[in-house]
């Protein structure tokens, strides 16, 4: 990937770098194809608002993402190690972790709720800024299918100054291009809008992505080495409002903090111990 052969000094700029690359596309689809080849009707100008309101937003979105404390874990809690409670220390920071939490080896610091490392935002993902990376990526999908409408509405024109001439000029060039750009950003779009889908699913269950891991390798080794995580999920909508806040209003701006402080958490009976109620009433 280009975050292991890139220098360590160029990683904490890599917000910068998505955001100059995201208005390099908007800049590039608003001037050689709205301005130079449609007809700037009133759809036109509908996808560039959208494409416009969408930008404003990621780049919001990507700020507080980047910028914002994850729910890093204090270090001044040192406690002796106990080895009967392996799974509740932190060998690296010598504190005693909260449940659902981390440790996150680039940043070296235990996370609230952890669900990755982003290198992109320059940031772990966590519980204080989870929602606004989900607004990353769908604002940029929203952003991308815009930019991709626009240029598909204008496909045949593109095409045919690709072909109006013989000689080989700069004009087919800049065709080409913006033609091929056409079709990239739609699997671009589709690829960030696949990202939001897999990180939302998650969340309407109430696990992140190290969760989603662990199940995974459970499910591989045939060995338990997490504990029931279905006793978070208190539903649907308990779920959603619990990251993304009870305003409707609110739900795709990047503000607002959890419901939660990532220390205690709400939770359900598990099945194993529905279990051992059950047969204790039974005796």
């Amino acid at each position: 990937m280009i975050a292991e052969v890139m220098p360590e000094a160029l990683k904490k700029y890599f917000p910068l770098i998505l955001a100059f690359f995201v208005l390099f596309i908007y800049f590039t689809f608003v001037y050689f194809v709205f301005i130079q080849i449609s007809k700037q009707c009133l759809m036109e100008w509908i996808y560039i608002g959208i494409g416009t309101f969408s930008i404003i937003m990621l780049f919001w979105a990507l700020y507080r993402t980047s910028r914002i404390d994850p729910g890093f874990i204090p270090k001044n809690t040192l406690v002796e190690y106990d080895e009967t409670k392996q799974r509740e220390y932190c060998l690296q920071c010598r504190i005693k972790r909260p449940e659902r939490s981390h440790h996150c080896s680039k940043c070296k610091r235990c996370v609230l709720n952890m669900d990755h490392h982003c290198v992109w935002t320059a940031n772990c993902i966590g519980l204080y800024n989870r929602k606004f990376f989900l607004l990353i990526l769908f604002w940029g999908s929203v952003g991308m299918f815009s930019a991709t409408l626009l240029g598909l509405t204008n496909i045949q024109a593109l095409w045919n100054r690709i072909w109006e001439q013989d000689s080989f000029d700069f004009n087919k060039i800049k065709a080409g291009f913006i033609f091929l750009m056409t079709f990239s950003q739609f699997l671009n779009g589709f690829g960030l809008y696949y990202f939001f889908w897999n990180n939302f699913k998650l969340i309407a269950v109430n696990i992140c992505t190290l969760d989603q891991i662990i199940l995974n390798i459970e499910v591989q080794n045939k060995r338990k080495y997490h504990t029931d995580l279905t006793i978070y999920n208190l539903g649907f909508w308990y779920n959603f409002n619990f990251y993304f806040g009870k305003n409707p209003f609110l739900w795709l701006i990047p503000i607002g903090k959890p419901l939660g402080d990532g220390y205690h958490w709400d939770k359900k009976t598990s099945f194993r111990e529905m279990t051992e109620t059950t047969l204790q009433i039974m005796e």
